[in-house]
């Protein structure tokens, strides 16, 4: 599906498109159908260059994380001559405390069962009893591929390009940028998503579902609700616009 050009008011350099793809959640026959939609969008009328940046939760929810984490390796290993950001999630996040402080963890509450049965950690209860947390914690480190840990570990909590800053989640407006936290990358709602204002750049984020992408004066939210039943989404930016694919 490619909606409508609306005009941003926020601008790319000449020649370069960039396409944000909002939440993944393990759905990787969504992701490889997002994949064959940009290259057809390039193909029928090439760009000088292009960027596609990954705005994160790309695991949990959905049934394979596994095979999401060895698609976005593979694409970053191309060589295609498209310039690939992978952003930190706070699902992403919530994997790397869960391997650090298991019982404190409520990233299994949220999605991270699914990926441990990606990665072929499954329990006689289906779910962990509380005397096996510690042991599944300590299975999905010795499950998981370097590639994976390697590729974790280098998420970016955010990316400028132009006029258009790329994160998962949003900024608290309430305090300078170069304040702001991890945590409020991967994690903010309020009081960014109904902000009145414009800022000095367009946010272009995921995190929150709304049932259509959202352009508002501040900010471009992609995360149409995949794994909830939803589509997955791509901002299409391009000079001063933005369009959409879905899949």
């Amino acid at each position: 599906m490619n909606m409508q050009v609306t005009q941003t008011g926020f601008s790319l350099a000449q020649g370069l498109r960039v396409y944000a793809i909002g939440d993944i959640h393990g759905f990787s026959d969504a992701l490889d159908r997002m994949h064959d939609a940009i290259e057809a969008d390039l193909l029928d009328h090439p760009p000088e260059s292009a960027h596609i940046v990954y705005l994160g939760d790309y695991i949990d929810r959905g049934p394979d994380s596994k095979g999401v984490i060895d698609r976005l390796i593979a694409r970053r290993d191309r060589g295609d001559g498209i310039e690939k950001t992978f952003i930190l999630g706070n699902h992403e996040m919530g994997l790397y405390e869960f391997t650090k402080n298991p019982h404190e963890s409520r990233w299994l509450m949220y999605g991270g069962i699914e990926t441990l049965k990606s990665y072929g950690i499954v329990f006689a209860a289906d779910v962990p009893l509380p005397g096996e947390i510690e042991d599944a914690a300590g299975r999905l480190l010795n499950v998981l591929p370097p590639a994976h840990r390697e590729f974790l570990e280098a998420l970016e909590y955010y990316r400028a390009i132009g006029d258009y800053f790329f994160v998962h989640a949003g900024i608290d407006p309430l305090k300078p940028l170069e304040k702001n936290t991890v945590r409020d990358f991967t994690f903010i709602r309020e009081p960014f998503l109904s902000w009145p204002a414009a800022f000095s750049k367009m946010i272009v984020h995921g995190h929150t579902i709304s049932e259509k992408p959202e352009i508002k004066k501040h900010r471009i939210g992609v995360d149409t609700g995949l794994y909830a039943g939803g589509k997955l989404t791509a901002a299409v930016l391009e000079n001063d616009t933005v369009r959409f694919l879905q899949v």
